[in-house]
């Protein structure tokens, strides 16, 4: 097996020009060139579990998320991963289940397992295990919601504006009753875009309860409250914020006959393969799902490497409204 030093002989560099490469640094671009093709006309491999070892690192990364059936976190995921490998980290996986004794349960076997970085997707509420973390030095970075009482580095994506947003240009296409199946008010992300609906609805004087409804982030609700919406007939425009959701309220407008956009014009939340599947293809929020995961990945491994690094960091990354054929314009109170 070759070693670390026949790589620099072989690339013509020094043997902590070589250890820099593969600590991650970026060199001059020769020297980066010449030892990658030295690396695999040698047939290298660094033996990471010894690297860990002697760093005292595990060089693996603690991912929980809710459920592994979450489209949007196990997309995130997807893209931590791939950015964590470029830097020689792996990562274990682990779900909770909507379950915080089952969350604190998976933290701490993560803690067991010695992980140098821990990510934790949706959590809202301090949990003690998180103070163990902490005195360890061990950087945890939140996704999708502040942990309240508890500061670190967040990634979040600009729930408020994404919501603002859709009704303010539904409003210039001409639609005054847009109805939103909002998610439950006890996460953040449910506030947040309900609150960017609201404030914009109010702002054009076109506010009213009776076109908001609360779902639980599931297709049956979407379902449900889509079907509930419809039923009453007094909105031209659906506004639905979670993709499960969307795919309930659109399965709702189906089984009553209703053609999109001919009849009532849709927009969802998140773009994945299935919202280009319908026809006409839906109008959707998308979230920056590979920035998010390799804003992430960029923060531990930041910490992980620079233990003097103390200030926590809030980043905001902004959505962008994907507009397709599911939107019809209208004229004031009647179809063009």
């Amino acid at each position: 097996m070759a070693t670390i030093r026949e790589v620099a002989k072989e690339a013509g560099v020094s043997l902590g020009t070589v250890s820099r490469y593969l600590n991650g640094h970026q060199l001059k671009e020769g020297n980066m060139t010449n030892i990658r093709e030295a690396i695999e006309k040698l047939g290298y491999e660094e033996n990471i579990i010894a690297k860990g070892l002697k760093n005292n690192k595990s060089l693996s990364i603690g991912v929980v998320i809710n459920t592994l059936t979450d489209v949007f976190a196990t997309s995130i995921v997807t893209y931590l991963e791939s950015y964590l490998e470029e830097n020689n980290y792996s990562l274990i996986l682990c779900d909770y289940q909507n379950d915080p004794n089952k969350l604190e349960q998976k933290l701490e076997f993560l803690r067991s397992r010695s992980v140098d970085g821990i990510v934790i997707f949706h959590l809202e509420k301090k949990l003690a295990v998180l103070d163990k973390f902490e005195k360890e030095g061990i950087p945890i970075v939140a996704v999708d919601s502040p942990i309240s009482d508890f500061e670190t580095d967040t990634v979040l994506v600009d729930n408020y504006k994404a919501s603002y947003d859709v009704v303010q240009k539904l409003a210039e296409l001409g639609h005054e009753r847009i109805g939103i199946i909002a998610g439950s008010q006890d996460r953040f992300i449910g506030r947040e875009r309900l609150n960017g609906f609201v404030d914009a609805m109010k702002e054009l004087d076109l506010y009213a309860d009776a076109t908001i409804e609360i779902g639980d982030y599931k297709k049956e609700s979407g379902y449900l409250k889509a079907k509930k919406m419809l039923d009453k007939g007094n909105i031209t425009a659906l506004y639905t914020t979670n993709y499960y959701m969307t795919l309930g309220a659109v399965q709702a407008v189906y089984e009553h006959q209703l053609a999109i956009p001919e009849d009532i014009s849709i927009v969802g939340f998140d773009h994945f393969e299935l919202s280009d599947i319908f026809q006409p293809k839906l109008t959707v929020v998308e979230q920056p799902v590979k920035q998010i995961g390799e804003t992430v990945g960029a923060l531990l491994i930041q910490k992980i490497k620079d233990t003097t690094i103390t200030e926590n960091t809030v980043v905001e990354l902004e959505t962008s409204l994907l507009w397709r054929d599911s939107v019809k314009k209208i004229k004031k109170g009647l179809e063009s």
